[in-house]
């Protein structure tokens, strides 16, 4: 069966104790149906930033897609170290939004966090920031499905094998 989980960030991301990670609290899956979804309730808010732009519009469906939205801000967190919204003084940084502008200004590895060095192939680090951004394109059918989410990152992890497809996903 098929779960639209609506409220994917990483602390809904546990880790047993062989290093593998498992998805928590489905309440919104369960509750969201029964809610008036524009009522903003503490859990919805504290999925701000994780949450896709379609659950401010009335007449956008939700779908799967949500959840690969939420799927990309994780990426670009894990990636970057930093919150997916973060509240400045003076400011609020978007971390999509920085993202996005570091890579149209060429200084993506910039952002990369000093922790991940040394942990993977830098090579790596772009194209899984681009597949972040590409998950959490504002316009949900620009996401990619889960199964082309995996796909990509398989295309990533062995760019050798498959650097055509790659270039093919990220043009």
């Amino acid at each position: 069966m098929n779960v639209i989980h609506y409220n994917l960030k990483s602390s809904n991301i546990l880790i047993d104790s062989s290093g593998e990670p498992k998805v928590a609290d489905y309440g919104l899956a369960r509750l969201l149906p029964m809610l008036d979804r524009y009522v903003l309730s503490s859990k919805i808010q504290s999925a701000l930033g994780y949450m896709a732009p379609e659950f401010a519009c009335k007449t956008v469906k939700i779908t799967k897609k949500c959840d690969v939205y939420g799927f990309g801000v994780l990426v670009l967190e894990i990636m970057t170290g930093n919150r997916p919204v973060e509240y400045m003084e003076d400011d609020v940084v978007v971390l999509c939004d920085m993202i996005r502008g570091a890579l149209e200004e060429g200084r993506v590895e910039e952002c990369v966090d000093g922790r991940l060095q040394g942990k993977f192939p830098v090579e790596e680090a772009i194209p899984v920031m681009k597949l972040g951004l590409i998950c959490t394109s504002q316009v949900p059918s620009n996401r990619p499905d889960m199964a082309e989410v995996v796909n990509i990152l398989e295309l990533i992890r062995c760019p050798s094998e498959s650097q055509e497809e790659l270039g093919d996903v990220f043009n």
